[in-house]
């Protein structure tokens, strides 16, 4: 089964309702059967992101609520092992079905030469490669609808077996998939106000707020005993038990250790359907997640064949799964003296893609690739954050300092540390824990060579720009000061 093993980073701290536990002791348990034959979940702890779409000046920009799910640590260890053990089956499979290409979420690939891990910028460029190389093609874009949250947990089961080669799970597989499947979780706030870490808590000024009572770094490890878990969590006090479950035939949490190889297993038929048909037309299947992606010779005609035929696969595969309609597009590209030319016949509606072919990340027109705007959003929102958190905190700790005094104050430095260029660039460029958004954007213009260069063109004031928004935030904090006082 290859090796496996617990390191001391593997075990997280953030506070749940398990206690902390050595790698040694973890490594015992979570690889012996028996005792996960037995072994009773914790419920996932739950909170909700909210962030808003990217949207166009004089569109409006929807919020877009996003639960995020943690296990607690032995149980995020047994999601891990069991994910291990399934990895290795389902590389296999992909192998034996010639889809190791195709399949591109989830998975550690390797660049051609072997130095490092393929990312969102490899596959981007590969998909665009093999347009341009196609010269005349067409380009079926799809998206399913709610992927996770539409898993049918009986054809799940039947997969999972076929992967181990047995008729049934065994035992402790079985109890995994329990886990997996009709999982449970509790609302973050509404556990830790019953456990009294949340609740009403007293402001300088006199005010009650409802809030954190305790900060982050002086959470405890083990929010509480067993014991307090049965009474205050599960109802044994006499309350109702805070304890949602998931009763429904179908849904996996996404972001548990074991979720994303179970949802790529899931369509590991359709996956070979599709990607056979097309590479018997000279063309090429991707599938990263919930996105899809086919390319194929050929114009409308060949386009609305295979978008048919995914049409006509998907439902097979689960009443609850369905492709996006309002997301689903046709593009045909054609070879031109300078590149390609691109048209949409399908799906000019969603307006995602009427300058290019968008996909994870970046946008092919033909003859350049470009940073999504809605990447370039994204990073934008976490620079704000930031700036946010840091002016708010620079007016509070100095309540008689205009925001020409906090300014100089304001560590700008980390700002762009942290957002835009590092030291030593070339050095770290296969680091992708020390990229940033310049360092990213850099190494994708690299990536794409002559075709990306419009992407540096889109960063050259991405410095500049982290600078204005901290001082505009600044001034919003001062602002904000004055009318609160």
């Amino acid at each position: 089964m290859g090796n496996w093993q617990v390191k001391p980073r593997d075990i997280k701290p953030y506070p749940h309702f398990d206690r902390l536990i050595s790698p040694q002791r973890a490594q015992e348990y979570v690889t012996d059967p028996t005792r996960i034959a037995k072994h009773k979940f914790y419920p996932f702890i739950q909170y909700v992101k909210r962030f808003r779409r990217f949207a166009k000046p004089g569109e409006k920009r929807i919020p877009k609520p996003r639960p995020i799910r943690y296990a607690a640590r032995c149980d995020s260890l047994i999601f891990a092992y069991y994910r291990h053990l399934l990895a290795e089956a389902y590389e296999q499979k992909l192998s034996k079905l010639g889809l190791q290409d195709s399949i591109l979420a989830y998975r550690r690939l390797r660049t051609a030469n072997g130095q490092r891990g393929k990312s969102n910028i490899n596959f981007a460029n590969e998909a665009f490669l093999k347009i341009r190389e196609l010269g005349d093609c067409c380009v079926i874009a799809l998206d399913i609808s709610s992927y996770f949250e539409s898993l049918d947990h009986g054809i799940l089961k039947d997969l999972w077996s076929k992967l181990l080669g047995t008729e049934k799970l065994p035992v402790d597989h079985m109890q995994v998939y329990r886990a997996i499947t009709r999982y449970s979780w509790v609302d973050k706030r509404e556990a830790y106000g019953r456990l009294g870490f949340f609740g009403k808590r007293l402001l300088k000024d006199g005010t009650f707020v409802d809030g954190f009572r305790i900060p982050y770094r002086r959470m405890p490890k083990q929010l509480c005993t067993s014991r307090d878990f049965r009474l205050k969590i599960a109802g044994g006090d006499g309350r109702r038990s805070i304890i949602k479950r998931n009763k429904l035939p179908f849904g996996i949490p996404q972001g548990a250790p074991l979720s994303d190889v179970l949802a790529n297993l899931y369509l590991i038929d359709f996956d070979a359907i599709l990607a056979h048909s097309l590479r018997e037309k000279g063309g090429a299947y991707y599938r990263y997640s919930d996105d899809i992606l086919m390319l194929l010779p050929g114009g409308e005609n060949e386009g609305r064949q295979f978008l048919d035929l995914a049409r006509d696969l998907i439902p097979k595969y689960g009443s609850k799964l369905q492709i996006k309609e309002k997301k689903s597009c046709l593009l045909a590209f054609r070879r031109e003296a300078d590149g390609q030319s691109f048209a949409v016949i399908l799906g000019k509606e969603a307006k995602q893609h009427n300058n290019g072919l968008e996909y994870l990340g970046f946008r092919y027109n033909g003859r350049r690739c470009y940073l999504r705007n809605s990447t370039i959003s994204g990073f934008h929102r976490k620079i704000v954050r930031a700036a946010r958190s840091a002016a708010r905190e620079l007016a509070d700790r100095y309540p008689d300092d205009d925001a020409k005094t906090l300014r100089t104050y304001l560590n700008y430095e980390r700002l762009l540390k942290r957002f835009s260029k590092i030291e030593e660039f070339d050095v770290h460029r296969g680091e992708y824990r020390k990229w940033t958004f310049w360092t990213y954007a850099r190494r994708a213009a690299a990536e794409f060579g002559d075709w990306g260069k419009p992407i540096l063109h889109q960063i050259r004031k991405h410095r500049k720009w982290i600078v204005d928004r901290a001082n505009l935030e600044i001034d919003r904090a001062v602002a904000l000061r004055k009318k609160s006082s």
